[in-house]
């Protein structure tokens, strides 16, 4: 007996109720549609338009053949709200300790960490002797000849403490043979999507770029939370230049878009910009 049709021949795809979206709460949309076909309908492909929202984008197809006169088809879209140009930055922060090297210390020749008036001689590590910060001369040390000694114990190949050589008296036990300390790093790590190109290329030019805003002089979007902080408050200037450091970026296609995860070290003191230079005018 002949098979008798009736209905959608469904030569053109047809997507089936119960279409959700999903927005993550920084932006990102995704959604997966069942879509239905005869064998000759045009499959869904990569970068075809969601049904509902246009702006999204399909990104993966699954095809089902379980029926040989039907396929149907499981597309997953992506987009980001309001077809914008980004993302929120979704961002974790972590705060610990890392060992460096005890003369690095802003507290080593002078105090500057805990005590109200920075850079008064307060209870420097190694102190400047009988000099200035910016003169230091030591005395003799009595217990290393050819050296100098200033505080704790710390001694200096030379009288104006050119090479800090190590604490070297045992009458100062919580200093003696230790030349390393323990400190503070911060470092934030955010995950971005972004609809340009270009955007991704500005990423990565901005790795090793020092930053006064949180958007890296307008090269990238806003890729710092304002809850986390912002160029007004608590500022991101240091002593020593702009606290803010792009240190790493990841990126890799998704869909349509781009997936940028980024770490930021955050330093208090500043980095220094001719070492770090902030982003600028080469950065296209």
């Amino acid at each position: 007996m002949a098979v008798i049709k009736k209905g959608n021949a469904l030569t053109i795809l047809v997507y089936q109720k119960g279409v959700t979206i999903q927005n993550d709460g920084y932006g990102l949309l995704t959604s997966t549609v069942v879509w239905q076909g005869d064998t000759t309908a045009t499959a869904p492909a990569k970068g075809d338009a969601h049904p509902i929202l246009s702006y999204m984008k399909a990104f993966k197809v699954t095809s089902d053949y379980s029926s040989t006169q039907r396929i149907i088809y499981k597309v997953d879209y992506v987009g980001i709200a309001a077809d914008g140009d980004n993302t929120t930055a979704n961002m974790s922060g972590a705060v610990g300790l890392q060992t460096e090297r005890t003369e690095s210390h802003p507290n080593f020749f002078r105090q500057q960490l805990g005590v109200a008036s920075p850079g008064s001689p307060g209870t420097a590590i190694a102190g400047y002797g009988s000099g200035t910060y910016g003169a230091p001369v030591y005395a003799a040390s009595s217990i290393v000849p050819g050296e100098f000694v200033g505080l704790n114990g710390a001694h200096f190949k030379t009288a104006n403490g050119t090479t800090f050589t190590g604490f070297k008296d045992p009458a100062y036990p919580s200093y003696f043979a230790k030349n390393n300390y323990l400190a503070g790093t911060t470092t934030l790590s955010g995950i971005m999507y972004v609809k340009s190109t270009s955007t991704v290329q500005r990423f990565w030019q901005c790795v090793g770029r020092s930053s006064l805003e949180s958007n890296w002089n307008a090269k990238l979007p806003t890729i710092i939370p304002a809850y986390i902080g912002t160029s007004a408050s608590p500022g991101w200037e240091g002593k020593y230049g702009a606290k803010l450091l792009l240190s790493s970026v990841n990126f890799e296609e998704y869909g349509v878009i781009y997936k940028c995860s980024y770490t930021i070290r955050l330093n208090n003191e500043g980095w220094p910009e001719p070492v770090y230079p902030l982003a600028g005018a080469d950065i296209t």
